[in-house]
């Protein structure tokens, strides 16, 4: 499971988990998400396995909160794992089982609307991944090194959303094909 890595690596300074959280609403959603259900149950373990250590912080807005911060053995786990050869991971794709069963439905039209939508949902990312390009990374020559990693994060988000409006362009044509043909 990724998570716990993923935690590790933003733990390069010290973070509570609201402040997890965050990044992963912020930037990280693009390509993982995390409840805050699942982050604290990694961040124990990960303390409990001493890759993190914890202490109270006092809290302007209400009680104390418990601020993270990564351990030497957090940090070599981390390494270890950013050595690792890639792993393509199945992917769960809820719109593609909506699509998969969309026939128990058709009216003639559910079919074409799901996949307008879709491609819309799809053209809206691209622009926002596009955006934070053009914001963050607008001169590649100047990245540093964790930068330069973010924006190649950046453009497979961007890639895989137009192969996605592709796919979308390509499933409607199909399926206007057939709606004149009956």
């Amino acid at each position: 499971m990724s998570l716990p890595f993923l935690l590790l690596g933003m733990l390069r300074l010290p973070a509570t988990g609201y402040d997890l959280k965050k990044a992963f609403d912020g930037s990280l959603r693009h390509f993982w998400s995390a409840e805050l259900s699942q982050i604290y149950p990694a961040l124990q373990r990960l303390e409990e396995e001493g890759k993190l250590r914890s202490r109270r912080s006092p809290s302007d807005a209400g009680p104390a909160r418990r601020v993270y911060r990564r351990t030497a053995r957090g940090t070599r786990a981390l390494h270890d794992w950013l050595r690792e050869e890639p792993v393509p991971a199945a992917v769960r794709l809820p719109y593609l089982g909506q699509l998969c069963f969309l026939g128990e439905i058709e009216d003639g039209a559910a079919t074409g609307a799901f996949l307008r939508k879709l491609r819309e949902q799809f053209a809206e990312r691209v622009a926002v991944l596009r955006r934070i390009e053009a914001e963050w990374f607008a001169d590649e020559e100047q990245l540093s090194g964790e930068d330069f990693h973010a924006h190649l994060t950046v453009r497979f988000g961007v890639t895989r959303a137009e192969a996605s409006i592709a796919a979308c362009d390509e499933a409607l044509a199909r399926w206007k094909r057939r709606k004149e043909r009956r």
